[in-house]
């Protein structure tokens, strides 16, 4: 019993829907396009010792805008590093220097509660002397 290949028209051993045997290589698309692949890679290879005389200039001046655009890149960061330390740095000065003043205004109003409360005390002293006499 003969296998049928569908959309090829060829049977088990080459041979055509009419029964008729077919001489010569066959070679599938598949190992065309290996060959072809093949070819190409073997072509890149030898262009591209060419192309990479031509292109050399090309490419080391990308390197060497990369590399400029990297420094220009960490030199900002350290500036914005710097600027955003200096910021917290500045935060914290002004954080103490309210805490102090803080604890100055504390300090001044307990003086003054103590102050009000000795004058509340010496006036109801001389209050309660009058009401003896």
């Amino acid at each position: 019993m003969e296998e049928k290949v569908e959309d090829k028209g060829e049977g088990k051993n080459n041979e055509t829907e009419r029964g008729e045997h077919m001489n010569g290589f066959f070679i599938s698309k598949r190992s065309l396009w290996l060959v072809a692949g093949g070819a190409a890679g073997v072509l890149a290879a030898i262009g591209i010792s060419k192309l990479s005389k031509k292109m050399r200039p090309a490419a080391v001046g990308v390197t060497k805008e990369g590399l400029a655009f990297k420094e220009w890149l960490v030199a900002n960061y350290e500036k914005t590093k710097e600027n955003i330390e200096d910021i917290v740095a500045e935060a914290k000065y002004v954080h103490q220097k309210d805490l102090e003043t803080t604890v100055k205004t504390e300090k001044k109003e307990e003086d003054l509660l103590k102050k009000v409360e000795q004058m509340v005390e010496e006036v109801l002293r001389q209050r309660y002397k009058k009401e003896e006499a």
